[in-house]
């Protein structure tokens, strides 16, 4: 007879936090024939499986050598925030905020957010242990997932996966460029050739408040040709109806008047500076005036990266000179970047090396008990050997061994044990040797030089 299941589904829609129960009634048949069907991954969430890895691996790798070549710091925060963390900071009008976030309630009954970006959560983490006590210039950098309910497409997921890197306490535009220097480096690193910046100035607080104060006046005159959520953005925050996806929208954006035109001579020099230091590393990119971003904190400087041409960026950021102070810190300046981890992997094509795997078989209980301990004993980076346990004849094992395609296998028979070797087998070419335990390391030192 089925026990008793009950589970609570909580779900995050325009702030309001929603209970669904579903439950099992003792002793019903048809839900326990169900619990036998295949469960598959969570729709918008995804398994990043072997192959893939070994692409994720490289890229992670060139990424942090470079940005710790430029002197961050790893930091590593929770997935876990309170919800008014992301309210205060992204924006409570923002789409992120209003209907992409996976919210719930914990036993304590708080409201909690799964992160939906890093930034606040390194912002929180920068002001709770006081490290801008500690460095004039503080600079961090982060990897990990976020989750957003968004709707799934071609390398947008709801769990997806970021690098990001942060600046703070750097008023400079020399650090703006620093970070776009930085993703420029890593895909140099990665191979990567065509790629280029969009970058523009959003304004410091003044330019922002005149800015709007235009957009305003210019969209209200077409607001019923307006979406319905640019509608209600340009009631309480206009600049998001730039970042709007929607064609009816795009299309009257393309005649709103640019920022550039009301921009503060602080605002320009700050740009102009930027651009000037990109234009000497030889870095592409191309001023967007319409380009803001979709959070709510930043200022001034704000960038996207794009590859070969497509038209969904791979990373961006800017700068937020407001947000330590807005969480509850002294002004702060501060700059960041976030590189979307899904769609760069997707992009790129890195080398990746096979390695040299041994599928190790033993044939009876010593040569088992025996063997693993000599294996063991001889493991050496950049070998892997892989010990089958399982018991079978010599000829199932070379079956086993074809069938997945391994090109190294070493046996251990009594036989073997009696003349303290192990028989090596070049399963490309057929060829075999026996090597002695005790020249066991220099055989896997020399194969590995092969």
């Amino acid at each position: 007879m089925a026990s008793f299941l009950k589970t609570y589904v909580l779900f995050f829609d325009r702030c309001q936090v929603k209970y669904i129960y579903t439950g099992r009634i003792k002793g019903d048949d048809s839900q326990e024939e169900n619990m036998a069907e295949t469960i598959n991954s969570v729709r918008g969430m995804r398994d990043i499986l072997p192959r893939e890895t070994k692409i994720w691996q490289i890229v992670e790798r060139e990424a942090f050598n470079v940005i710790e070549e430029f002197g961050f710091e790893e930091i590593r925060v929770p997935v876990v925030e309170e919800l008014r963390l992301f309210q205060r900071s992204v924006g409570s009008f923002t789409d992120i905020v209003q209907k992409e976030m996976y919210v719930f309630k914990d036993k304590g009954d708080r409201l909690l957010a799964l992160r939906p970006e890093a930034t606040a959560s390194v912002v929180r983490a920068y002001l709770q242990h006081q490290l801008h006590a500690k460095k004039r210039v503080t600079r961090l950098y982060y990897s990990g997932p976020m989750f957003r309910y968004d709707r799934p497409q071609k390398g947008r997921y709801r769990q997806f996966y970021q690098i990001g890197a942060e600046i703070f306490g750097g008023e400079s535009p020399y650090f703006d460029a620093e970070l776009i220097v930085i993703l420029s480096r890593i895909l140099n690193r990665l191979k990567v050739s065509h790629y280029s910046f969009e970058i523009n100035s959003v304004g410091c607080d003044r330019c922002k408040i005149e800015y709007s104060n235009i957009l305003q006046k210019f969209l209200i005159l077409r607001a019923n040709e307006l979406c319905q959520d640019c509608q209600t953005r340009l009631r309480h925050n206009v600049l998001r109806v730039l970042d709007c996806k929607v064609v009816s929208c795009r299309d009257i954006i393309k005649d709103v008047p640019s920022i550039q035109q009301i921009l503060c001579d602080g605002c320009k020099k700050h740009q102009q500076t930027i651009y000037n230091c990109l234009m000497n590393h030889n870095i592409q990119f191309i001023e967007n005036s319409h380009l803001v971003r979709g959070l709510d904190y930043y200022t001034m400087t704000v960038f996207e990266l794009k590859i070969n041409g497509e038209e969904t960026a791979v990373a961006g950021g800017g700068r937020y000179n407001n947000l330590v102070k807005d969480l509850g810190g002294p002004h702060t300046p501060a700059a960041g970047f976030a590189i979307g981890m899904d769609r760069l992997c997707d992009l790129v094509a890195p080398e990746t090396k096979e390695g040299i795997e041994i599928l190790v078989f033993f044939l009876g209980d010593k040569a088992l008990q025996q063997g693993t301990i000599l294996i063991n004993n001889s493991r050496i980076e950049g070998i892997k050997l892989i010990l089958d346990y399982n018991e079978r004849s010599l000829k199932n094992h070379l079956k086993v061994a074809d069938r997945e395609e391994a090109k190294h296998v070493l046996i251990l028979g009594d036989d073997e044990l009696v003349e303290n070797c192990f028989l090596y087998r070049n399963m490309k070419d057929g060829s075999q040797k026996h090597i002695k335990f005790d020249q066991f390391s220099n055989f896997l030192k020399g194969l590995k030089n092969v």
